[in-house]
């Protein structure tokens, strides 16, 4: 921090005044000095940082004062200083002295009662105030995880899951868990939420976002919402290459899942459209961890001037929705909260209902020039897989899905030969 009046560094506040007012006073005076009247007051006293609010005098641009972050930034002593919008505020964020940073403690949001059953305390926004995450609301519906490693993904995911099961009963909330990481959702492999078991292997994803799409056609059909379906995709990114037919359809759950009681929550290192693809325009909600590089910024944000790249990780994250973007504090767990976890003795399987997707899945997306050459999508693989284990013979095919005879014959023989 620099002393005004003689230009040195000032290493500890005078007076035995405290280091968040001595902040301040430094903001104050960089203002003041760039001819902006304005009034700085210390807001909120954070886990990593510090929050100031801003009263602009009458007439006053918010932009002069949202442009001079590197000289706040310089006169706090900080590597950065993010000037946001939060709660019709305008606020200085500063980061605490790398040793005054803590985590934040669940205590605080276990307390709080949830307006509905749906939505969680997510975290303490920069400001103080509690941030409220509702998967019924069409804001927040769908939600990708980001950041990279250290930012806290997998605790905030955590986090979220838990709040879900402690909120909801089995009976009204259930859950499929997509982890090819093989081991991140561990914690959560006995709980009665569960309508399958973890999943790690490609194939099984697969065949369990192909049983979602299904499940969205049946809901469509009897119309039902209930019970909602939460899907956990962890590292979707990874998920993507391994499995091209997953991009087809996380788009079409993301796009149609809410109204049917449908939920995607993914994660993922860097959630640009780059390694997302159609899916990511059908999430409404980002959360947004330390990214890279300022270069990444824009494409994991999806807007400019964020700052992701200035979040200091284990837990500072920014939620990123129509509504505009909030700084937030989200907690680290214990194992209390762990041991809180409700536990079934036996999880359910949807092994039986299933479709083998995966083992000719090339032949049925063969989408060459020729007659019936279309792409089918994975639904309709599905019901092909299913009318050959009923018997179906190539002209059944080429009637039924409207493929050419020479294509519907291979795929009868991809069948035979896996069978």
């Amino acid at each position: 921090m620099t002393d005004f009046q003689t230009g040195t560094p000032a290493t500890t506040p005078p007076n035995g005044q405290g280091e968040a007012t001595f902040v301040a006073a430094l903001l104050q005076a960089t203002l003041s000095a760039r001819r902006v009247t304005a009034m700085v007051s210390l807001l909120y006293d954070g886990p990593q940082v510090w929050a100031y609010a801003v009263s602009l005098g009458l007439g006053e641009d918010p932009r002069r004062v949202e442009a001079l972050g590197p000289a706040l930034a310089l006169a706090a002593g900080a590597d950065s200083a993010r000037v946001a919008r939060d709660a019709g505020r305008l606020l200085i964020e500063i980061p605490k002295p790398p040793d005054k940073r803590a985590v934040l403690r669940p205590d605080k949001l276990e307390a709080l009662t949830a307006p509905s059953v749906t939505a969680i305390p997510l975290g303490l926004a920069a400001g103080g105030r509690p941030v409220w995450f509702d998967l019924a609301d069409e804001r927040t519906c769908h939600v990708i995880i980001g950041g990279t490693t250290g930012s806290g993904k997998t605790v905030t995911l955590h986090w979220l899951l838990t709040r879900l099961l402690l909120q909801n009963g089995p009976d009204t909330l259930r859950v499929l868990a997509l982890d090819p990481k093989r081991g991140e959702l561990a914690p959560f492999a006995h709980v009665p939420h569960l309508l399958h078991p973890i999943t790690s292997n490609p194939v099984d994803v697969a065949r369990v976002l192909t049983w979602v799409e299904g499940e969205l056609d049946r809901r469509a059909a009897t119309n039902t919402r209930r019970p909602r379906l939460v899907v956990i995709l962890e590292e979707v990114a990874d998920v993507l290459k391994t499995t091209p037919t997953a991009g087809d359809l996380l788009a079409r759950i993301a796009q149609i899942g809410r109204a049917l009681g449908v939920h995607l929550v993914a994660t993922t290192q860097q959630p640009g459209a780059k390694s997302l693809g159609d899916a990511l325009a059908n999430f409404p909600a980002r959360l947004l961890g330390r990214v890279a590089s300022a270069t990444l910024t824009y494409g994991a944000a999806g807007r400019a001037r964020t700052m992701a790249d200035q979040l200091l990780g284990r837990g500072d994250f920014l939620l990123i929705t129509a509504d505009g973007t909030t700084r937030l504090q989200v907690p680290m767990m214990t194992g209390r909260q762990y041991r809180s976890l409700p536990r079934a003795d036996q999880v359910d399987t949807l092994d039986s209902d299933l479709p083998s997707v995966a083992l000719f899945a090339d032949l049925a997306r063969d989408s060459r020039g020729g007659q019936g050459r279309r792409e089918l999508g994975p639904a309709e693989y599905a019901r092909i897989d299913q009318a050959l284990a009923d018997g179906a013979t190539a002209d059944d095919l080429r009637g039924e899905f409207g493929i050419g005879w020479d294509r519907a014959r291979r795929l009868q023989a991809g069948y035979r030969g896996r069978a």
